[in-house]
């Protein structure tokens, strides 16, 4: 039977199914795939567009997804590309705990700093950085902190905290760079200064610092020995270079060193990255949980500053628990920790197992449909929210790109980097 026919715009189709697609979000930034809920139309994105174009109000990111759904390859895409279109306008820094980023580092030519007891390779993490010298004190202070925390098991107690905030203020105001190895022995044999602002007599101070004095010795003898504990020994061209990858995988399998490590590296690349504001960087963590299990509080600090220094952190991770699961459940640590989930504008939410769609549905605040995505993404297909509004995005790899990031070239089934598209 005869119909008769209407022609028609997108416009108008989105007027009458506005749930199935939505205007998009503009073609600033680089071509990451196809955005399935915007009528397959081209999916661009920058952190620093976006918060220029007022989208999002901090540049930070967090991806997360099950393996084998193309989360890794999601992120090295992203950078690869935001290397390719904007240059020398953007400064690449890659925490890669299993020495993943080898072959994208090769390909863009970022310098590779590799770790290891015994290696030529060390980087200190007491250096002071960029930015304001006050902020490089509390800066170092808050990852002393931190690492003395991470091999007590405990908090400090206040006269601990202050001997040990003391010491590196000193040490600072000196003027002269410092390791760790220099803090141990400035907290063992204290100068009459710091005894004296203690109220402590020697004996008192000595046994009240000793097991700050005994953690210091752990981790410059042992944790973090040979790689953080002297100066930093890498030439570094931070004005010019495209980019550096640290990579820890000589401490992957020790899950007492790894988060330590971790911590160390991100605050002297932090620090390091401070001192170039006029320079775009994206600093990504892989293995973030392990971050965080020490550091949620200085990561919570520094993430305030990164529109001041012109740094986006993109941590990556597998699943809401890894995050959270690093610290007890109702302690401040576990708050920070899941309060750094939710400031963050910027997730890029993979497929996730079904056991951990509901942590991820609060956490982010997915609507029901979402939560039902969550759990049923093909590999490469992600949930991006970005500010208030999101969309489910493809991403699409070149061939090159598909074997550039293979993360599983020893297996036959599917992987990180080369999901089809």
């Amino acid at each position: 039977m005869p119909v008769e026919w209407q022609r028609t715009t997108m416009a108008h189709l989105a007027s009458v199914y506005p749930f199935h697609s939505d205007v998009g979000f503009g073609s600033r930034g680089v071509l990451m795939g196809a955005n399935v809920t915007g009528g397959m139309s081209g999916f661009y994105f920058d952190p620093f567009e976006f918060y220029r174009l007022q989208i999002l109000t901090n540049p930070n990111m967090i991806v997360m997804g099950s393996v084998g759904f193309g989360k890794s390859a999601t992120v090295k895409a992203l950078v690869r590309r935001l290397k390719a279109v904007y240059g020398a306008d953007r400064y690449l820094a890659v925490i890669d705990p299993k020495g993943e980023y080898t072959a994208v580092a090769t390909d863009l030519g970022l310098t590779i700093v590799r770790p290891r007891p015994g290696g030529t390779d060390r980087i200190n993490p007491m250096d002071s950085g960029g930015g304001d010298a006050d902020d490089s004190i509390i800066a170092r202070q808050r990852l002393a902190a931190q690492l003395v925390v991470g091999v007590l098991g405990r908090d400090l107690t206040p006269i601990e905290d202050a001997v040990l905030g003391w010491a590196i203020e000193r040490r600072s105001r000196s003027g002269a760079t410092f390791t760790l190895r220099d803090l141990r022995d400035e907290i063992s044999d204290p100068p009459d200064d710091l005894v004296r602002i203690s109220r402590h007599s020697p004996l008192e101070l000595a046994r009240a610092t000793t097991p700050v004095a005994f953690a210091l010795d752990k981790l410059c003898a042992r944790t973090l020995r040979g790689m953080f504990d002297g100066p930093t020994t890498v030439d570094i061209d931070w004005a010019e270079g495209p980019g550096i990858v640290i990579d820890l995988s000589a401490v992957y399998n020790n899950n007492e060193a790894l988060p330590l490590v971790i911590t160390a590296a991100t605050h002297w690349l932090s620090g390091a990255l401070r001192d170039r504001p006029e320079r775009r960087s994206i600093q990504v963590i892989e293995e973030a949980w392990a971050a965080v299990q020490h550091g949620a509080a200085y990561f919570q600090a520094s993430l305030k500053l990164s529109r001041l220094y012109g740094i986006a952190t993109v941590f990556v991770l597998h699943r809401p628990s890894d995050f959270t699961a690093q610290t007890d459940d109702g302690t401040a640590s576990s708050k920070i920790a899941a309060g750094l989930l939710s400031d963050i504008q910027t997730r890029v939410l993979l497929r996730q197992p079904p056991e951990q769609v509901a942590a991820a549905a609060e956490l982010f605040d997915l609507t029901e449909r979402e939560r039902t995505w969550l759990g049923q993404l093909v590999p490469g297909r992600a949930i991006w929210h970005i500010g208030s509004r999101s969309a489910v995005v493809q991403t699409l790899l070149t061939e090159n790109e598909k074997v550039l990031f293979d993360t599983d070239a020893g297996m036959s089934g599917t992987d990180d980097g080369r999901f089809d598209v």
